[in-house]
């Protein structure tokens, strides 16, 4: 059994401060959580972090190097019907192996709340079973997305159009300049729709997200279930708590704001160095500065995404204790040959 904190507690010795995670979390509990589980666990999801970046980076660097290579030659380019399947597939696995280690930080995440710690090497076996299910979960989602906001932009078209005719009749939509000359008060209403509908589209999105906030947990966790049945369990654990996760979120955004400015500041040296040695209209100056705008975000990357992940983890931790008050234990047998199923949670009863 991998040696962890007391997670109790988060702490290696209890605290009066310290969140009791036997209780529903508040919203400053829940980000101090995350936070701490974070920085216990700082070197090891790390390094899942760095893989799961580096999975990503292969084919962009692929696809870079295939796009240099057409470039210069400017030949060969019948081969782009092999070439492009061949690196679309090749996106499609590294993307599935990416997906899983990220899932395996927030796996490893939610077995030290339940005091149930599990090694790198069964987590990340564990989600690499179910690399397919992880990119079924993240297409579902995308596909979602695109539906729902392709479905409010024509309601939103149609409402706009039958509002205007309403007010200004047909001439607005045959002749919008004369309209408007005519009665100035349209353009101001045109405006006030236009900002009311993009303000509706954000929130509606917001929600939207917030709603799917931990796809990847229940299928990373909960044994037996689908893409499909991981996306419905985030929209069934989220119910009545978007207002509360919404906030988590902020805050921890807001928590990374300094980290945010110190890259900032970091790229704005280095772009201030290279224009010192080449000049702006060089060749190499937009190679160097989008080179290194390229490594200080991926950076950035890296150290976010367990950060990010650790929240996830508390947020399902805290919604299952809510919605369910079962006791929450993540078994961590050992894993045999070809059986990644037996590393699952298992649910109790809390005592009486």
């Amino acid at each position: 059994m991998p040696a962890s904190f007391d997670f109790m507690t988060l702490s290696p010795s209890s605290g009066p401060n310290s969140p009791d995670l036997t209780q529903p979390l508040t919203i400053g509990n829940a980000v101090n959580v995350g936070f701490r589980l974070y920085g216990a666990k700082l070197k090891p999801y790390l390094w899942l972090a760095t893989r799961s970046t580096l999975w990503i980076l292969l084919p962009i660097m692929l696809a870079i190097a295939l796009g240099f290579f057409y470039a210069t030659t400017q030949r060969y380019f019948t081969t782009l019907g092999l070439v492009i399947p061949a690196w679309v597939v090749l996106m499609v696995f590294c993307s599935a192996r990416s997906y899983s280690l990220s899932a395996a930080i927030a796996r490893l995440g939610f077995g030290e709340l339940t005091q149930q710690p599990e090694s790198i090497e069964s987590a990340c076996r564990y989600t690499r079973a179910r690399q397919w299910g992880f990119v079924w979960v993240y297409v579902l989602l995308f596909l979602l997305g695109v539906a729902v906001t392709l479905l409010f932009y024509i309601v939103a078209a149609v409402v706009v159009v039958i509002m205007l005719v309403f007010v200004g009749g047909t001439d607005f939509l045959l002749n919008p300049q004369s309209a408007a000359l005519v009665n100035p008060g349209l353009i101001l209403l045109a405006f006030l729709v236009f900002l009311g509908i993009v303000g509706l589209l954000v929130w509606m999105l917001t929600w939207f997200s917030i709603r799917f906030s931990v796809p990847d947990l229940p299928l990373a966790v909960e044994p037996g279930l689908t893409a499909t049945q991981s996306l419905g369990r985030s929209w069934e654990l989220t119910h009545k708590n978007v207002g509360r996760i919404f906030l988590i979120l902020l805050v921890t955004w807001i928590a990374t704001i300094p980290l945010q400015f110190v890259i900032q500041i970091v790229l704005g040296i280095a772009q201030e160095a290279i224009v010192r040695i080449y000049p702006e209209n060089s060749p190499l100056y937009g190679v160097l500065t989008f080179g290194s705008s390229f490594l200080i975000s991926l950076l950035l990357g890296i150290f976010t995404l367990p950060l990010w992940q650790s929240i996830k983890a508390t947020i399902y931790y805290d919604l299952r204790r809510r919605r369910e008050g079962l006791g929450l234990q993540l078994s961590n047998p050992e894993l045999d040959d070809g059986d990644f199923g037996s590393a699952d949670i298992q649910d109790s009863a809390p005592p009486r």
